[in-house]
């Protein structure tokens, strides 16, 4: 997936990118963005994993490692893209 579809797609539920993940092809293997307290993770297929911090735990997240955050599985948090 191009990063311009993911930047489309995310802008659309109001959501911050933090970092892309790049494939050999220059592809987006996987988009990392924030939404308030929640952290989201999508795949190249626009699926969504979330991560949310509770109270306290703000300083355990930096943009090193977002790759390795307890993330679930969430629907509603997938992208379309057109």
């Amino acid at each position: 997936m191009k990063t311009k579809d993911f930047e489309q797609a995310v802008d659309g539920i109001n959501a911050e990118i933090l970092r892309f993940s790049y494939g050999t092809k220059k592809e987006v293997n996987v988009c990392y963005g924030q939404l308030n307290q929640t952290y989201i993770m999508w795949d190249a297929n626009g699926r969504a994993y979330i991560y949310s911090i509770q109270e306290g735990q703000e300083d355990c997240v930096s943009e090193y490692n977002l790759a390795y955050l307890p993330y679930e599985r969430d629907p509603k948090f997938d992208l379309i893209f057109e």
